[in-house]
């Protein structure tokens, strides 16, 4: 795909997020392609019938997942005749049922090919369908696909979320029978089983249709497309689950709240949307606030939008209000990375990441919850390749996982399968400690990938206080240890694979859809590189009733409030003086809050 512009900003990117690329290298003409406009022209809610037929593949050289050299079964026999397309199916080792995958396809010299019906290229623009990142192309099949017989033999690679084995091998003209190969997927994991269920809150540009082929081919349990100002799909919302989930797939549309000043929100569990829908508040009153309350008001969940990219002006206020129920700790950036937008209004930036911005609102005593999405918009992104797990009680309906998410039951991940508890209880709960009887907690923590990761750590007040490093196929980690209980504390689990490397080969982790990077985002699209990673939210660990502190984290989002109000005296926009001093003084007292958990 040569001559196409690649300065073009898909809706919803901001301006400093101009793609790297707009597409990957050409792709060679290997096969015959049948025109389609699957994947390739926008559909923002098109009801349009059509069908996934085929799973992607991507065949890498570094053999090194567990099963990497596992191949298909193929029973030696006669090569399908000339001419006749070669049937690939897709199916559970276990069960011998077809199952619904992402495919890459690789020719002998490396390129790659698309199954047949699938478009040879993608458009620039393309929002949903198959997928392409780190100049890589998949294909989402729904259990078969057809390859033409000239094309052989191929390399495939089938990835079906991460709890199925990776399956990589090669389709040969001389390993057919009766012009057909079967691709058998190994699952290792099954955490819906122990009541664990994923999901992504950050989806958009996608029709619930597309959305449910493509979340059952990246074993995605939950899926939260959010309406937006720059989205034309505000008729899709129904307020409740929408038509084309199942008993285990569920898809709400719900709604992405913004301002580009003030920050972004993902409102979910709506029944009705949040004025304005369309467009975008162009001013800075009302406040975030507002639109909190609206949505707790009708049982929503609120998340505050890509945190470690955009903290924004006013989530210092919100956490200090006590408006926000979680931060999007994984999406769109490595949460150890600084952040993007609205700089000028955070503290010290080169020495807070999202992460530490996250401890240090938990070490002035606010519990939130991590989650994890996408912000999936183009085809450069796989729907789930963020995801939070939630540990749902009783039945799988979508409101038992948003009550989870709601009570602190969940970690997020973008490969890595992580358990941790603290005393036998899980993230979210909140234990009390007497210190004349009870002087140490029993921690435990384990961690599984598919991808290779450095450490797994337990993490204490923002501290690391126990770590192990991973062995064995599946890359498998495990802690048991003691914690001192010295003071209040939220202690929580996190797994990471270091940044070092990629930086040193001059990845750059705030540069989007680049054409190489990091390993993980070989495997799933990323909008940037991210490293290996899964976080725990919480356990809270409360010693004769002392509330968590510490006096010099909220001392920094003092500063950080006074960066704010000074933003909103000089650059913030308003309609009228009176909604200007209104703001102010919403984070004026939100500066006392921190100020009050600042005193020693």
């Amino acid at each position: 795909m040569r001559g196409v512009d690649l300065n073009h900003r898909p809706l919803g990117y901001e301006p400093n997020e101009l793609p790297d690329c707009s597409t990957p290298h050409p792709y060679p003409s290997v096969i015959k392609s049948v025109e389609s406009n699957f994947g390739q022209k926008k559909l923002t809610g098109d009801r349009s019938s059509f069908s996934i037929e085929s799973a992607m593949s991507s065949w890498s050289r570094r053999r090194f997942l567990h099963g990497a050299g596992a191949s298909a079964w193929l029973s030696r026999g006669t090569a399908a005749p000339q001419g006749n397309p070669v049937t690939c199916r897709i199916i559970d080792e276990y069960t011998g049922r077809p199952l619904t995958a992402r495919v890459r396809l690789t020719d002998a010299r490396g390129h790659d090919v698309v199954p047949l019906g699938h478009p040879a290229e993608l458009a620039p623009d393309a929002q949903q369908g198959d997928v392409r990142f780190q100049s890589k192309r998949f294909a989402y099949v729904d259990g078969n696909f057809a390859v033409d017989p000239n094309s052989l033999p191929l390399r495939y690679q089938v990835i079906k979320g991460y709890e199925y084995v990776i399956a990589e091998g090669q389709i040969a003209a001389g390993n057919l029978r009766e012009g057909a190969v079967t691709i058998p997927l190994s699952g290792w994991s099954s955490l819906a089983d122990r009541g664990w269920f994923s999901g992504d809150i950050h989806i958009h540009n996608i029709s619930p249709k597309t959305c449910r082929l493509e979340m059952d081919a990246e074993d995605l349990d939950v899926a939260n497309i959010l309406t937006s100002d720059f989205t034309t799909d505000q008729f899709e919302f129904e307020g409740r689950v929408n038509r084309y989930s199942t008993s285990r797939r569920l898809i709400y549309v719900n709604q992405e709240f913004r301002n580009d000043h003030l920050g972004h929100m993902c409102l979910l569990n709506l029944k009705r949307l949040v004025e304005p829908v369309k467009s975008m508040q162009s001013v800075e009153y009302p406040l975030h606030l507002r639109a909190c309350d609206e949505t707790h008001a009708q049982g929503g969940y609120v998340s505050w939008a890509h945190f470690p990219s955009w903290p924004g002006v006013e989530s210092p206020l919100d956490v200090a209000m006590e408006k926000l129920d979680g931060l999007e700790i994984l999406c769109v950036l490595d949460p150890r990375d600084f952040p993007v937008f609205m700089k000028k209004v955070v503290p010290e930036l080169e020495a807070n990441d999202g992460l530490r911005l996250w401890y240090r609102y938990l070490n002035c005593g606010f519990p939130l919850t991590a989650t994890a999405g996408t912000d999936k918009m183009t085809t450069f992104v796989t729907v789930g390749a963020n995801r939070v797990y939630a540990h749902v009680q009783g039945e799988f309906t979508y409101q038992n996982w948003i009550d989870a998410l709601k009570q602190g039951r969940t970690f997020v991940s973008n490969s890595p399968v992580l358990s941790f508890s603290v005393n036998g209880q899980e993230s979210g709960a909140r234990l009390q400690f007497d210190s004349k009887k009870d002087r140490v907690a029993q921690v435990h923590a384990a961690a599984e990938s598919q991808l290779p990761y450095d450490r797994l750590e337990i993490v204490a007040n923002g501290a690391v206080v126990a770590q192990t490093t991973p062995g064995g196929p599946r890359h498998k980690a495990e802690i048991h240890f003691e914690y001192p209980v010295r003071q209040s504390a939220w202690l929580a689990a996190r797994v990471s694979e270091d940044l070092d490397s990629y930086r040193k080969r001059g990845v750059d982790f705030q540069t989007v859809h680049i054409l190489e990077g990091t390993r993980l985002s070989d495997y799933y699209g990323t909008r940037r590189p991210e490293t290996v990673f899964a976080h725990s939210s919480p356990v809270y660990v409360i010693r004769d009733g002392a509330p968590i502190r510490n006096w010099e984290d909220a001392e920094y989002y003092v500063r950080y409030v006074d960066n704010a109000i000074h933003w909103l005296e000089t650059e913030a926009k308003f309609a009228r003086p009176s909604d200007k001093q209104a703001s102010i003084a919403a984070f004026r007292q939100g500066r006392a809050v921190y100020q009050a958990r600042a005193r020693r």
